[in-house]
């Protein structure tokens, strides 16, 4: 019997087309300046370009970062100047300082894996020094500091709602200055939602676990369609809407439980797995919305490797900087990137898919 196979991203359940249109609407969605694209990495570049900032103005960022979120500047015609930040992923406001000059126009705050930084300092800092915050939400959609939602006191946020919710794509900005709005067509996302099913299917276990790999093989033996593979790191088409998928199902997988829901799930595997969470993950502020459950392994790669052959697709975080960083010289960013390896969180996973992890886990690092 084929034990579950559980993943980072949210799984879509069937009774998603069995509900009502639901008229939650956590921040930005309403805000009359946010708006919406197919990802962040677009909806940055296009708020890059209507914030009034000048092709050359720097960027001061995390050395420990995606990748995506760099090349989406730097294709916006600005600089990218590098921190590394404090053993606990805060910005050290020294080393902050130090790098000031002033073609240096915006400091880019990303809020790790659903852990807030402190937006109230970092606010007050940037004004003090005639500074633009953009916060990096993609991981913290739904998180709150002191009640205060993150990406609400930036000048720019960016959020990654497909890494919250088990929808296709979609992502959000909210600007002092918005763009416009995409204007390509909109795509169906129908291989998204297979994808979301698919992977409801596979926490089952038993014979379900086998399903998605068939569904999927029938789609592309019917549609002969292909998902493109394509590089980390490209921008791909900034205009692109989310899809018409993810426009039906926003609105109905959506319900206040969801921060919770992951608050719970890390709270459990925190209890039976605390030992090895790296510091600046190992208590949950409240507020917090946890994208998934980091581990500290000696060895990322084999640890990894091996809880993927027991089910558990776990996520190397960022393991691959963008080319534009000189690696060697963000010793802090560089242990991260070595170090860490994430298990899925979300709100869809059962008590037993929990216990399925930590046992996982444990048998692996015995």
């Amino acid at each position: 019997m084929s034990p579950p196979l559980l993943g980072i991203w949210p799984s879509l359940p069937f009774d998603v087309y069995l509900r009502g249109k639901s008229y939650h609407q956590p921040f930005p969605l309403g805000h009359r300046e946010c708006r919406l694209y197919s990802r962040a990495r677009h909806a940055l570049w296009s708020g890059c370009r209507t914030i009034g900032l000048r092709a050359g103005d720097e960027v001061m960022a995390p050395a420990y970062h995606h990748g995506s979120e760099i090349e989406a500047m730097l294709r916006a015609g600005l600089r990218i100047r590098f921190f590394d930040a404090t053993e606990t992923l805060e910005p050290d406001p020294d080393e902050l300082d130090r790098a000031l000059r002033p073609s240096v126009r915006v400091l880019y705050l990303i809020h790790y894996l659903g852990f807030p930084q402190d937006m109230v300092r970092w606010r007050s800092w940037c004004d003090e020094r005639g500074l633009l915050l953009f916060e990096d939400a993609a991981q913290a959609w739904l998180a709150t500091r002191d009640g205060i939602p993150v990406g609400s006191l930036g000048d720019l946020a960016i959020y990654c709602l497909y890494k919250t919710i088990g929808v296709p794509d979609g992502a959000a900005i909210i600007s002092r200055h918005p763009p416009d709005g995409p204007r390509s067509r909109r795509k169906p996302g129908l291989y998204g939602v297979i994808r979301r099913h698919g992977a409801w299917l596979a926490q089952r276990g038993g014979a379900a676990a086998e399903l998605p790999a068939q569904i999927s093989n029938v789609m592309t033996s019917v549609s002969n369609h292909t998902p493109a593979r394509t590089d980390e790191f490209a921008l791909g088409n900034p205009d692109d809407p989310p899809s018409s998928a993810t426009e039906w199902l926003l609105m109905r997988v959506l319900d206040a439980g969801i921060a919770e829901r992951r608050r719970d799930n890390y709270r459990f595997l925190l209890d039976t797995l605390g030992p090895v969470v790296p510091f600046p993950f190992a208590s949950l502020p409240d507020g917090a919305c946890p994208f998934a459950f980091p581990i500290k392994a000696k060895d990322a790669a084999r640890l990894a490797a091996s809880l993927e052959r027991r089910g558990v697709k776990a996520l190397r975080l960022w393991k691959n900087p963008h080319p534009s960083l000189r690696e060697r010289e963000f010793g802090i960013a560089q242990t991260f990137r070595r170090s860490m390896v994430a298990l899925p969180v979300h709100q869809e996973l059962t008590p037993a898919d929990l216990r399925w992890m930590a046992n996982c886990v444990h048998g692996v690092l015995q």
